[in-house]
């Protein structure tokens, strides 16, 4: 009987777990920080009041999501690897958005690492990606896989890419990360051709993710990913 009370109680734990991450006026979890639907609308609302500002200009709901949780976990990580990041410097006015975009850019630009070596599935990915972008011609003998895989095996700026990645990823994991489903997926480029991403990173879709709920009224209808 003990251990059916235990064990009652862990599934009674569990579920109150799940409970407390399926808020539908939540739009992503990271670790301990709750990211709600209104931050998300004030963020986008202050972009909207900058005079003659570009409605091109002003970002949907899914980039605003996607730099908050990316920024909370790029820090974590900074935080883990022991690394200082030095200040970022803001304009008198900016909106809060503008400040969050440096300080991921900061982030990530300093986020000590060192390069690893491509495997042959991530040269693949990466190859795929630029096939699918348009980056690479693959009607091309001289573009095929294996004439092009050695020349990105070389690239230093991919072995970075990668290396960050795995780190992102990796804290992401450990805080947690739970996006709720009208964002996912939610896809990062860590590294773009100049048609577009070469190779992402995924956030935010654990078995707890958050659930489902009405979208705000603001959001676009197919939010894209950020490039």
């Amino acid at each position: 009987m003990r251990r059916l009370t235990a064990a009652a109680g862990i599934a009674v734990a569990l579920l109150a777990l799940t409970a407390c991450r399926s808020n539908p006026n939540v739009a992503a979890y990271a670790g301990d920080t709750t990211f709600t639907e209104e931050q998300v609308t004030d963020l986008i609302d202050e972009v909207k009041k900058i005079p003659n500002i570009d409605p091109q200009a002003v970002p949907d709901r899914y980039q605003v999501v996607q730099l908050l949780v990316l920024d909370e976990v790029c820090k974590r990580a900074a935080a883990d690897l022991k690394a200082t990041l030095p200040p970022v410097q803001t304009q008198p006015g900016q909106p809060a958005l503008a400040g969050l975009q440096q300080s991921l850019q900061n982030c990530r630009e300093n986020l000590p690492v060192k390069g690893v070596q491509p495997t042959p599935a991530e040269l693949r990915e990466v190859y795929d990606n630029g096939v699918a972008v348009g980056a690479i011609n693959a009607a091309d003998p001289a573009n095929s896989f294996d004439k092009v895989a050695p020349q990105l095996a070389q690239s230093g700026e991919l072995g970075d890419a990668l290396a960050k990645r795995n780190v992102l990823k990796d804290t992401a994991e450990a805080m947690n990360v739970s996006v709720n489903p009208r964002y996912r997926p939610m896809n990062f480029a860590v590294l773009s051709f100049n048609q577009g991403p070469a190779l992402s990173l995924g956030l935010g879709q654990p078995a707890d993710a958050v659930e489902d709920g009405v979208l705000p009224t603001d959001a676009a209808a197919e939010p894209q990913p950020q490039q």
